[in-house]
């Protein structure tokens, strides 16, 4: 469905998004012939009980026929985020080269920090627009200003899907370290919610020569407490009983939202890691499908944040466009002890990078605020009392600060960090 001109390994190119007119006409008469499944009689207050209802999908799919405008959306896109393509080298030979695409913003400040903005499922690239402005060039001249870097993850949006088993999390974050050094940016601190942060954890392991601070709006950790952390293990205990000095309350719901998540609202996981590519079938065939896979996440998984029409089915044509399928397939590829350990590395082992966590209180996996020193020296924590699984988002003025708040607190410790932008020639402006 995408075609990409870039083809040299040296070449960084500016991208546009742009959607064949055949592929737009295709996607019309697969609206057209949308087959519905048969509604409930649902209580009111258990009409997601089973999914999404019937009536949500239908209402977003007939205004996907009528009114939405992907050239409109296209075109803001196009304009809210400079973008580009570069051929990366995975380093191994099953997987080769991939073209990945990127947002890539730059600052005025000639002491602007370079940020590596990653995205999850079944977010992309763009959520970063809402807080680019304000990251690239804030009004408080005493704040941190960044050179933000979003790249869409492999076999995402309109970065190129490595077609061999094996593509990891730790592969993502090899190539993510090779584009921002073939951008010129020896240092750069790194943002993630989902599998972003599970991917930047990944860099502050193996990369953390160049990748100095990490920031978390999900952090996932898993050494085994009672062995390893005993105080925690007693905090856990003390708070699940309201007994002082153990957790908060509000630590606790988080862990109790989480097991409830797990248990009872993450099938999607397991078929997406299980059996991705019968998935695939599915939603490569139909649009409403894929709509309705995705819009259940969305107004689930950000309960306070209204959607409106036209973000929930931009988002959607991110995904549809050039197929969904890879999207699902890194489920698989994550799936701890089915290739080797990384996976387990990413969420157990130790790095001595900078972490900072920032915690929204509807997000989907949620722990005690000092679960992260496990794993890295913990520098930032921050509960938010609103938001969900977008923080960027839903929250733009929150996650600015936390990243302006971090940043200060990493570069007070390394002012190396001050001099790790390239001259502004160095990369597209």
């Amino acid at each position: 469905m995408l075609q990409h001109t870039n083809s040299k390994n040296d070449d960084v190119t500016p991208f546009k998004i742009h959607v064949h007119n055949d592929d737009l006409a295709d996607l019309q008469i697969r609206l057209a012939l949308t087959r519905y499944p048969q509604e409930l009689n649902l209580p009111a207050d258990a009409k997601w009980s089973y999914g999404i209802p019937v009536n949500i999908v239908k209402e977003l799919v007939e205004y996907w026929k009528t009114e939405f405008d992907w050239r409109k959306a296209e075109s803001a896109l196009n304009a809210k985020l400079p973008q580009y393509t570069t051929v990366i080298d995975t380093g191994t030979s099953e997987h080769g080269s991939l073209n990945i695409h990127f947002a890539h913003r730059r600052s005025s400040r000639l002491d602007a920090i370079p940020l590596l903005f990653v995205h999850g499922w079944p977010g992309n690239f763009s959520e970063i627009s809402k807080i680019a402005e304000a990251l690239t060039e804030p009004n408080d001249g005493n704040q941190c200003a960044f050179h933000i870097i979003s790249p869409s993850l492999p076999g995402f949006g309109f970065s190129d899907a490595p077609k061999a088993p094996g593509f990891n999390l730790r592969r993502i974050a090899d190539v993510f370290d090779k584009l921002m050094k073939k951008l010129g940016y020896s240092r750069y601190v790194a943002q993630g919610g989902d599998w972003g942060s599970m991917i930047i954890r990944g860099m502050a392991l193996w990369h953390h020569d160049s990748c100095g601070g990490i920031l978390n709006n999900m952090m996932i950790a898993h050494p085994t407490l009672v062995i390893r952390h005993p105080i925690m293990a007693a905090k856990l205990v003390l708070g699940y009983f309201g007994i002082p000095g153990g957790y908060s309350k509000a630590e606790i719901g988080g862990l109790i939202s989480t097991n409830d998540f797990t248990n009872n609202a993450s099938a999607y996981r397991a078929i997406q890691e299980q059996t991705p590519q019968t998935l695939a079938f599915s939603m490569t065939d139909s649009p409403a499908g894929l709509l309705a896979w995705l819009a259940e996440k969305y107004m689930l998984w950000s309960p306070d944040y209204k959607w409106n029409k036209d973000e929930i089915l931009t988002w959607t044509m991110l995904y549809w466009i050039a197929g969904p399928a890879p999207t699902f397939r890194l489920y698989k590829e994550h799936n701890p002890g089915v290739y080797d350990d990384d996976s387990w590395k990413i969420m157990t082992a130790w790095s001595s990078v900078p972490l900072g966590v920032a915690t929204f209180k509807d997000d989907i996996i949620q722990f005690p605020d000092d679960f992260g020193s496990m794993v890295q020296p913990l520098k930032y924590v921050k509960r938010h009392d609103c938001g969900g699984h977008h923080a960027a988002w839903e929250h733009p003025d929150f996650l600015v600060h936390d990243i302006q708040e971090f940043t200060k607190i990493v570069v007070a410790n390394d002012p190396s960090f001050l001099g790790s932008s390239p001259p502004a020639t160095a990369t597209p402006s």
